[in-house]
């Protein structure tokens, strides 16, 4: 039996308190590596302890097994609990039993079809998602399936209190790169930002690897299965033991390369499309990011998952396309809400594009040549990269000078339409050199201010 931690049993509690108030579908919010899977497992004991029937519901086949240990060890009764793919769950809606609890695992995906389908046919039971980025790749919110949404403890309190591992992240420091240029005001221009942030491979990803990480455990992520192919060679070339993977690998050899990771015999893990969700791995240490992405989401989930907790470990995050000047730091503060963001605003950015599956609806990456929902094959956009071996990878510190320029990126980008607050207005009038007299035009407009 595990012992919950403070953290989770106030999770628990304060979800029993939303269903209680009658809320029907709640959120839960915890971040990466808090185990989720384990305050889930808690929640399903004490409703097969009632005699209630339970439908976890998981989006990857690596996950179910992971599921089903885990609440067998926790004394979860399992006669009771069905744990199964979307998928597959959505193909035997009439012959499952009828459950009083829903459990969704990466709920941010809830808003596709194949779950919705899900939910309509058992509309008697409560729905509680679990998602550490509760959001659409898309920005959508969740307020269409969910009722409630209840926060987690923060990353950086996670950090501080051995719950997660201390990270050191390594990029490219665009923000001081001299494609940055100043406007009228003195601060970067939006344009100049843009430019700084294309898509592109910056620094020699074996020889950063080599100086900051040598031989330890890593996940690689790269923009689509050509890329992870290629990748995987040159890692091996260069000496190291590296596999690649992608949606299309047989179901076999997926768990083989899986248990070679686990088990030490590979050290290095190269994909396309997998294990930025779920899968757990606590002795990662290292991630390496090859693919930019507007989708804050993604970022968080993949940038992660070298920080599960383990005595003495300090994870590194190699980020060889700048995605920390959209998005700051893991343990950056983040405010979540059900609401979501405005989905026009990241229109005409740079980054690898979203799309819908034609199949099951699903928003994914266009990365996808598999949709990881419905398992529905469409192809590949295939948009190749740019390498520029010749910036050089350092570490990306927690200074303030770092914050305030990534404050700037943030707010040159966001539309005013997604301001919460006057200073909202007079930080994306700031970064974008308007005159002062536009926010607060703009704040009487949107009602911030009185006059």
């Amino acid at each position: 039996m595990f012992i919950l931690r403070n953290y989770q049993n106030k999770l628990i509690n304060d979800l029993k308190n939303s269903l209680v108030h009658g809320n029907h579908n709640v959120v839960v919010q915890s971040p990466a590596g808090s185990g989720k899977t384990v305050t889930m497992a808690a929640i399903a004991k004490s409703a097969t302890d009632k005699h209630n029937n339970v439908l976890f519901v998981v989006h990857r086949r690596e996950i179910v097994e992971q599921v089903k240990q885990t609440f067998k060890a926790y004394g979860v009764d399992m006669t009771l609990c069905y744990v199964g793919m979307v998928q597959t769950v959505t193909r035997r809606l009439e012959k499952l039993d009828k459950p009083q609890l829903i459990l969704v695992d990466e709920c941010h995906h809830a808003l596709a079809k194949s779950y919705t389908r899900i939910f309509d046919y058992f509309k008697q039971a409560n729905v509680v998602g679990f998602t550490a980025t509760p959001i659409r790749l898309s920005g959508q919110g969740l307020s269409k399936v969910f009722d409630d949404l209840i926060l987690g403890p923060q990353i950086d309190w996670l950090i501080d209190n051995n719950f997660l591992a201390p990270y050191e992240y390594y990029s490219v420091k665009l923000i001081d790169d001299k494609k940055l240029k100043k406007n009228s005001t003195g601060d970067f221009s939006s344009k100049s930002m843009d430019s700084a942030s294309k898509n592109i491979i910056y620094g020699d990803v074996i020889k950063t690897y080599k100086r900051v990480a040598s031989n330890t455990k890593t996940i690689i992520y790269t923009h689509n299965v050509e890329s992870s192919i290629k990748v995987a060679k040159e890692f091996n070339d260069a000496g190291f033991k590296a596999l690649q993977v992608d949606g299309k690998t047989p179901k076999d050899k997926r768990k083989q390369i899986m248990d070679d990771f686990r088990s030490g015999k590979v050290t290095i893990l190269v994909n396309a499309e997998l294990y930025g969700e779920g899968v757990d791995v606590p002795d990662c240490q290292t991630v390496i990011m090859l693919r930019p992405t507007e989708s804050l989401s993604l970022f968080i989930q993949q940038s992660m998952r070298c920080m599960r907790y383990r005595p003495n470990k300090t994870a590194t995050i190699i980020d060889h396309v700048a995605n920390y000047t959209r998005f700051g730091l893991p343990d950056t503060p983040r405010k979540w809400s059900l609401e979501g963001r405005d989905k026009k605003k990241n229109s005409g950015n740079s980054s690898i594009a979203i799309r819908t599956c034609p199949h099951c609806f699903a928003v994914i990456s266009a990365a996808y040549s598999t949709c990881p929902i419905c398992g529905y094959e469409i192809g590949v956009e295939n948009k190749e990269l740019k390498v520029d071996k010749s910036v050089k990878v350092e570490k990306i510190g927690k200074d303030f000078h770092f914050k305030t320029d990534y404050e700037k990126v943030r707010y040159s980008k966001m539309d005013p339409k997604d301001a919460t607050s006057f200073r909202d207005l007079q930080k994306i009038g700031k970064a974008r050199g308007y005159k002062p007299g536009w926010s607060f035009f703009q704040a009487k407009v949107r009602g911030f201010v009185h006059q």
